[in-house]
């Protein structure tokens, strides 16, 4: 009789143990890195305007070549134009 008891008890811990555990454990969700620009504590993602200074800014990619860039404010012009750096013909050493 002792071993049928113990042997019902060992089961029923053995199947319940680890349920109880898992709903009692924390949950922690991890996000991918977020693509965006940061302003003022605020996220914007790409394409966002803000005004500064009575200049026009952009959220784009870094770099207009590589589309995996980091995500930066860019000044706009008069024309609503882009202006980026001009990189061609200089070296760069890091």
């Amino acid at each position: 009789m002792y071993k049928i008891n113990f042997l019902a008890f060992l089961i029923l811990f053995l199947f319940i143990g680890p349920v109880s555990a898992k709903e009692q454990s924390a949950r922690v969700f991890v996000n991918g890195p977020e693509r965006v620009c940061w302003f003022n504590s605020s996220k914007y993602s790409e394409g966002a305007l803000i005004k500064q200074f009575d200049q026009l800014y952009i959220c784009s990619h870094k770099y207009s070549n590589q589309p995996d860039s980091p995500l930066v404010w860019l000044q706009m012009n008069e024309n609503g134009d882009i202006k980026r750096l001009d990189l061609r013909g200089k070296i760069r050493v890091h």
